[in-house]
């Protein structure tokens, strides 16, 4: 009797580990044997006008690049631009918010107003401009569990909220820091990022309260931030000291702020993003330590406290922010191909080089 009951219970305990594998959110992809990451295509795009953020829609295949004036719109596929929305300025960055057909870019009317802009997805015409009430307006994001666009204000130490229902301005934060990135775990928390304290803080995404401040230690200046919200795991990317030195990529647990893992990465990251169907984390540096060429580093999550160098992907200096196509899992990023030197002076010996405008491009890293 015993004979029989064995084959019978290997085969159901089979089945519930297949069935676990597929439903489980802690299941773990394997580290990729072969990397064969690279830059597989840049698109030139010249023009006038500085960069900031590029963001990626991968529903309705669009990539946003702002730069400075107006915001480039190209096919992600393509690679073709598809619209031109003019009539902004100091533009920052991007959000959508599809189920209203709005999007939103950050920018500063002049240097004492802030501004959020809202344009049609549809036409790809800018629609409206409201004051963000707050100087320096820079990063955002848009949560979709609250509907709202949460958007940081840099030099103004704090955060201004939009209905993206009604385009209105319907809350405001004081944060006595210099916000940098954010991510929403869609359970009602928004993490924020500090880079003049080496903090994060968690508030309430509805009532914008304070929950949790934790140290990012070791990591001085943390810039760029991605999160796993099935796991609970804050990806921050860091800045070394003064923004000249390399700088690290650390793991944080959300629920208590404890720092699980730490990796090295080059200088002057500013943008870095999670891949939840390949467990892929990818942070972009301005400089691989040549001061002549950017660094695309990848790493893989092997489990909730530990991360794997899988490739690092020599770039064009300066392409230092990203966005993922989570539809293809590739990333993008710009940058001038071309970089002029900086003679060094007494109060800048380190001056960054130069970009050459007729020079700047998309990239798009993948395999």
């Amino acid at each position: 009797m015993l004979a029989r009951r064995v084959p019978s219970v290997l085969y159901w305990a089979c089945v519930l580990v297949f069935a676990l594998s597929i439903v489980s959110p802690t299941v773990f992809h394997a580290a990729p044997q072969d990397a064969g990451y690279r830059v597989l295509r840049t698109i030139h795009l010249g023009g006038e006008g500085g960069w900031d953020y590029v963001t990626v829609d991968s529903a309705a295949r669009r990539v946003y690049i702002p730069r400075s004036t107006h915001i480039l719109v190209l096919d992600a596929d393509s690679g073709k631009l598809i619209g031109d929305i003019q009539g902004m300025n100091g533009l920052h960055g991007v959000a959508v918010a599809p189920e209203f057909n709005r999007g939103f870019a950050t920018g500063n009317k002049t240097e004492e107003e802030g501004t959020v802009y809202i344009f049609d997805l549809k036409t790809l015409t800018l629609t409206s401009a409201i004051k963000s009430n707050s100087v320096d307006t820079d990063s955002l994001i848009y949560d979709p569990s609250t509907k709202h666009v949460y958007v940081n204000n840099g030099d103004g130490m704090n955060l201004t909220v939009v209905d993206a229902a009604t385009a209105k301005v319907v809350g405001t934060m004081p944060f006595k820091a210099n916000p940098e990135a954010a991510a929403a775990d869609g359970k009602g928390s928004i993490f924020q990022d500090f880079e003049d304290k080496g903090q994060v803080m968690e508030y309430d995404a509805k009532t914008l309260t304070v929950k949790n401040k934790y140290s990012t230690a070791p990591c001085d200046t943390p810039v760029a931030l991605a999160m796993d919200t099935a796991h609970r795991r804050l990806y921050i990317g860091c800045r070394g000291k003064g923004g000249a030195a390399p700088g690290v990529l650390v793991v944080m647990n959300a629920d208590n702020g404890k720092v699980v893992a730490s990796m090295p990465i080059a200088i002057g990251a500013d943008g870095d993003v999670f891949d939840p169907e390949t467990g892929n984390v990818y942070v972009t540096c301005r400089d691989s330590g040549d001061g002549k060429s950017g660094a695309t580093y990848i790493f893989h999550a092997d489990s909730p406290d530990k991360i794997s160098l899988v490739a690092t992907v020599k770039t064009i200096y300066g392409a230092r922010t990203v966005a993922l196509d989570s539809k293809t899992h590739h990333v993008f990023s710009i940058g001038t191909e071309q970089n002029d030197p900086v003679p060094a002076t007494a109060k800048n010996p380190n001056p960054r080089p130069k970009p050459v405008l007729s020079t700047f491009q998309l990239l798009e890293i993948g395999k």
